[in-house]
């Protein structure tokens, strides 16, 4: 009689965070997927967002684009999974890329501890 006792095999190990729930913005509750560096907390404020070295072509839709992405990031605070959530590609700690509008707009970045409130001087009510 051949007794051969099976062993449990070992429970896996937990896999990295694929995704989370959006707790900014105007998808609340979706889940997004983010890349393992961005799974922590970590803030930026946007001090500017401008379109780089690209030559740009005034008109009605490019001014709009670039007026709205201003108005709804510059000064703002966002932890770094919501902006890559929204479609923001970070080059480093000081600078990202965002997509809005067929065109690629630049934000310059500064990294801060958590959430703050709005920078004064910023967005649609700017004096």
């Amino acid at each position: 009689m051949n007794t051969k006792a099976t062993v449990p095999a070992p429970p896996a190990a937990p896999e990295a965070q694929e995704s989370y729930i959006v707790s900014e913005g105007k998808k609340r509750g979706s889940t997004r997927e983010v890349r393992e560096e961005a799974a922590f907390d970590r803030y930026y404020t946007v001090l500017r967002v401008h379109p780089g070295d690209a030559i740009l072509t005034d008109n009605w839709h490019t001014n709009e684009v670039l007026d709205h992405a201003r108005n709804n990031f510059e000064g703002y605070t966002f932890a770094m999974r919501t902006l890559e959530a929204w479609g923001a590609m970070f080059e480093n700690d000081r600078r990202a890329y965002y997509t809005a509008g067929g065109r690629v707009w630049v934000m310059d970045l500064e990294p801060c501890e958590g959430k703050k409130k709005r920078l004064p001087g910023f967005g649609a009510g700017k004096k």
